[in-house]
């Protein structure tokens, strides 16, 4: 059982952080938990929820000690125990909603009711119910990911985006990548610049999207000194909202060379 784990992993990991079971389940005798973690980092308190199972804390399968200092390791993730528990607590929202809107077995009712369902989820999600495994979603600034509406009402992904972006049509949300966010109006487009070449009398630059509602690309320009510029879009082949990929990065610069090249020959 987790608690019985606790113990060692606390006092190897040795961080101050407490943990406290909100929710067990058990699948053929290995505990899956929804947790609650409370720690501080120079000062700051904070706390969290999410899924953990006996995997996570178990020495040797998620973690070890080499040389006095903590490591994790990863795959706890797949642990069919989690699985099987995730897929029961969206069996259980189902089933909720069902209830709530009367709809007896019929999934396709469900659909009609997604605006209900969506701001639902987001009060739940908001008052730390479980409703997903990981904590991708709010690293993202929202509160859950389109696959786990989909599973909720029945729908693959594919049918469930397009109901989404119904909502986000009608201002309810916005969707930053497969994540539900909070409403709110598209940022100004703006470019970034990543880069400059000079050569001569050229000058080179080479522009990144300001914000996630460009399109994903290049923006390269190219001036000789008192003549005009000369521009180029060029997709990135990469998200780049940790820094673009070497690979788009070389492209860029290969792109942009040709571009100087070409503003250099203007009279």
């Amino acid at each position: 059982m987790i608690k019985d784990l606790l113990p060692e992993y606390r006092k190897a990991k040795n961080d101050g952080e407490k943990y406290s079971i909100v929710r067990s389940f058990i699948i053929n005798g290995h505990e899956v938990a929804w947790m609650e973690v409370r720690g501080s980092v120079k000062g700051i308190s904070y706390k969290a929820r999410q899924l953990y199972c006996e995997c996570d804390f178990t020495k040797d399968k998620n973690w070890y000690i080499k040389d006095g200092k903590f490591f994790t390791i990863s795959g706890s993730e797949k642990c069919r125990a989690r699985t099987k528990v995730l897929n029961q607590r969206h069996a259980e929202l189902q089933k909720e909603y069902l209830d709530r809107f009367e709809a007896k077995n019929d999934l396709s009712v469900l659909a009609d009711h997604i605006g209900d369902i969506v701001s639902d989820l987001k009060e739940k999600a908001k008052n730390g119910e479980f409703l997903e495994d990981g904590t991708g979603a709010f690293f993202w600034g929202g509160y859950f990911y389109l696959q786990t509406l989909a599973a909720i009402i029945g729908k693959d992904i594919r049918e469930t985006w397009q109901i989404a972006d119904t909502l986000v049509a009608d201002k309810k949300i916005r969707l930053e990548g497969a994540v539900i966010q909070d409403y709110a109006p598209p940022e100004k487009l703006s470019w970034v610049e990543h880069g400059k070449i000079k050569k001569g009398d050229v000058t080179g630059k080479a522009y990144l999207p300001g914000n996630r509602d460009m399109k994903n690309e290049w923006k390269l320009v190219a001036r000789r000194k008192n003549r005009k510029p000369l521009v180029n879009m060029i997709p990135l082949g990469f998200d780049p909202v940790f820094g673009p990929d070497v690979s788009d990065v070389q492209a860029a610069q290969k792109a942009l060379l040709e571009l100087m090249k070409e503003a250099g020959k203007q009279k």
